[in-house]
């Protein structure tokens, strides 16, 4: 039976907060957090071929979730109760987490974001929204199609207004254009926010969002169409295609913000009818998730980092150098997860520094967001549109999912076969991030248009520092990375900046431009979100600075990691000398002798609460925790 619906809370314009990293030191270990790990419960990873169950488990599991977390109206605006809730989630079942950013992030948060109040009085739209925040009705965002790259800058699904009845009719042109998302089978209720171009007589008035129902418990709405479950191992739900072959929908279905259609059928909307500007206010949506997806990986880098170090800890070794020595006696094992731990930390510094962000854009007008995020104007969309909603935090979500892939990887093949077994979840995390790449905006447009946007506004005649290789090699200074990298970031910069004046000057436009410099640009993206990291580190230990050993030892051993990553960048720019760039060797093996001492106070900091997370990889003794899991076939323990 349907709950009884209730008019959607719309919360109240939020004060200005004080500086996050003042207010929250660690989502995970919040009141949100307990509530929401007390309403998880313990969650088991899905076993192989769990998959075509996996869309109706987690919505039931969504539905307890939806008992304890705030109505979506106030959820959606408070920063604390949405990073508890992404790194929760993220934590205790990956899936879990995609279907909470579809459901809360990108569905309710269009509704949130673009239904006035006359709407969501509406008897149709109150009921749905009143189904969706009670969580028997979840909620998916329908804008990728499958036939094209970047189809979110040329989406063909269309909603065409009649003004004889007042709807709309949705429409899929063409196998190509069906939209893919994490949508089940009918089972249980399912609405959709889906991206469409608005056509109103005869013209296209951009792309807007509409929320459609999708199906009931039993069939699909009419005009709708989702085909069989499709599987993606590494986030393991159920994905589907879905069509509309003249689906119906009533005109306050359309989640127009400021736009509206008169009686005579004229399209108005008095912040303008650029197309541009309609598709980055219907992706405006995609900030919060990009404020967020960083608490998210955050945590599953810190998990996959503590695991592999105390497996690491525990477990003995019998190779003829040292025979029954733990393998965290090794040098190579000490480097690659002492700097796990070191990027987990920053990971974390930066999580809490993309919150900041959103946090304090709150109190600009929606429709604005955007043109604020870039310093007062909306940053022309070239590779994707994710960098021209908001350049910064588009940013974060690469550093972050790019990061949490590194670590989780990594720690996985520094444990063998445990790190393969779903029990252990490195495997679960990995692909989470592996899917995050390109799930919430493609982790390469964003950098590439992150390097287009830092080269054309770049001064022609940018001025660096002529030499930087007698910088001294100061690799214990917490600022040491942050002015190595922003080093870099200025010479990449003035080097693509230099080479497009050229290639202009010559004539060269478009893809002739900039095809050759592709990946030069790409590099420039990723290492503006590098510094952004540094100086995120730098913000959060800079109180602490000479009085926590243990955290001088993190920040140096991830800024010479790093500057190991990008070496040769480093050296043919001139920003570090061969000599200097010769001894970070040296350097990452002294931070970690220096780290060694307080192993377990640095796994104690970064370690989830085992509740959301429990795990037989960091055990002390393994082998029973491994078999403590397990049951004979006749349903005994083994």
């Amino acid at each position: 039976m349907t709950p009884t619906p209730r008019t959607p809370e719309r919360s109240p314009t939020p004060t200005a907060p004080p500086s996050l990293p003042q207010r929250m030191a660690d989502p995970l270990r919040t009141d949100q957090a307990r509530t929401l790990a007390e309403a998880l419960g313990p969650l088991r990873p899905p076993e192989p071929g769990e998959a075509t169950s996996r869309n109706h488990r987690t919505h039931h599991e969504l539905e307890r979730l939806a008992k304890v977390a705030p109505p979506p109206g106030v959820l959606l605006k408070d920063p604390e109760w949405m990073a508890a809730l992404s790194a929760c989630t993220a934590l205790a079942d990956p899936a879990l987490y995609m279907t909470v950013v579809n459901h809360y992030v990108l569905c309710l948060g269009s509704v949130v974001d673009s239904a006035s109040e006359q709407q969501l009085a509406s008897a149709d739209l109150a009921q749905v929204v009143g189904a969706l925040e009670s969580g028997y009705r979840k909620g998916v965002f329908l804008v990728t199609e499958i036939g094209d790259a970047n189809s979110h800058l040329a989406i063909r699904t269309t909603a065409e207004f009649e003004p004889g009845r007042g709807q709309f009719v949705l429409r899929t042109p063409d196998p190509g254009a069906a939209k893919f998302s994490g949508v089940g089978v009918p089972g249980r209720p399912q609405s959709a926010v889906v991206c469409a171009r608005l056509m109103v007589g005869g013209s296209c008035r951009g792309v807007h969002p509409f929320l459609v129902d999708l199906c009931d418990e039993r069939r699909t709405s009419p005009g709708v169409e989702i085909s069989g479950a499709l599987g993606v191992e590494s986030l393991p739900l159920e994905y589907a295609l879905v069509r509309f072959d003249g689906a119906r929908l009533p005109y306050d279905r359309w989640l127009r913000g400021t736009a509206r259609i008169d009686a005579d059928g004229a399209y108005h909307d008095p912040l303008g009818d650029d197309p541009d500007r309609a598709l980055r206010r219907t992706l405006d949506v995609g900030r919060l998730l990009w404020a967020t997806v960083p608490s998210a990986a955050a945590a599953t880098a810190r998990a996959s980092a503590v695991a592999a170090l105390r497996h690491s800890q525990h477990r003995r070794s019998h190779g003829r150098l040292a025979p029954e020595a733990p393998v965290l006696a090794y040098s190579t094992q000490q480097r690659a997860l002492f700097g796990a731990a070191a990027e987990a930390f920053a990971l974390n510094c930066a999580a809490t520094a993309a919150l900041d962000i959103w946090q304090r854009s709150q109190d600009a007008r929606p429709d604005a967001t955007a043109e604020a995020s870039q310093g007062g104007r909306a940053a022309e969309t070239a590779f994707s549109p994710w960098a021209s909603v908001d350049r910064r935090l588009s940013a974060f979500k690469a550093l972050a999912v790019d990061g949490a892939a590194r670590i989780s990887a990594e720690c996985r093949r520094r444990c063998g076969l445990a790190g393969h077994l779903t029990v252990n979840r490195l495997s679960g995390y990995a692909g989470f991030a592996e899917a995050f790449d390109a799930a919430g905006g493609d982790n390469r447009l964003v950098l590439l248009d992150l390097g287009r946007a830092l080269a054309d506004e770049a001064a022609p005649a940018d001025e660096v520092p002529a030499d930087g290789s007698s910088r001294p090699a100061d690799t214990d200074d917490p600022d040491w990375w942050l002015s190595v990298v922003g080093t870099l970031e200025q010479r990449l910069t003035a080097g693509l900046r230099t080479a497009l004046d050229e290639g202009r000057q010559q004539g060269l436009e478009g893809m002739e431009l900039w095809n050759p410099l592709l990946e030069r640009t790409r590099q420039l993206g990723q290492v503006h979100t590098l510094r952004l990291a540094a100086q995120s580190v730098v913000d959060a230990v800079s109180a602490a600075r000479g009085h926590d050993p243990a955290q001088r030892a993190l920040v140096a051993l991830y800024g010479v990691t790093q500057a190991l990553r990008l070496a040769g960048p480093l050296q043919w720019t001139g920003v570090l000398s061969r000599e200097t760039a010769a001894s970070l060797e040296a350097a990452a093996d002294r931070q970690c002798t220096r780290l060694a001492p307080y192993l377990d106070e640095v796994a104690a900091r970064l370690a989830p609460p085992e509740t959301l997370c429990a795990t037989p990889l960091a055990a002390p003794d393994y082998a029973a925790a491994l078999h403590s899991t397990l049951t004979r076939p006749d349903g005994g323990r083994s």
